[in-house]
């Protein structure tokens, strides 16, 4: 088993490095903690107009940092999974890949579902911005 999994390491270690080079993960992992990281350092005094104008900004706002929380640790669990040397990989997935390649794959889709949420939810957000903004849209509500 040991033997085998070896022989498929070199080949799994090159459709990981293909992933990360195409998909450009190293910058996306960084534009999402960035991403995180601004969102979360908005204090609430900085908001609180638009909180006291628009409960639904708050919603939107508190749903996207939470969806981008998880994105961003999601994106953190595969590139430590990336780095796992042979040994290492070898010992978490009990020397089969195909358990390594499945994790891969729900995380990656869970990522894609989150960021389509919190696309969704940014746009909620921007949306009830927009109408605290404008002295027409708040009044017709």
């Amino acid at each position: 088993m040991k033997e085998q999994f070896s022989k498929e390491y070199a080949i799994f270690q090159a459709k990981i490095a293909n992933f990360v080079l195409n998909q450009n993960f190293s910058a996306r992992c960084e534009e999402y903690e960035n991403l995180f990281n601004q969102m979360a350092s908005i204090s609430p005094d900085d908001m609180k107009e638009y909180i006291q104008k628009s409960p639904a900004f708050l919603k939107a706002r508190n749903e996207s940092l939470s969806l981008m929380e998880r994105i961003v640790a999601i994106h953190r669990e595969l590139k430590d999974l990336f780095e796992l040397n042979e040994n290492e990989l070898g010992l978490k997935y009990s020397y089969n890949l195909d358990k390594a390649d499945v994790e891969i794959a729900e995380k990656l889709k869970e990522a894609a579902f989150l960021l389509h949420k919190y696309e969704q939810a940014s746009e909620a957000g921007r949306k009830a911005i927009e109408i605290a903004d404008s002295p027409f849209l708040s009044q017709a509500l």
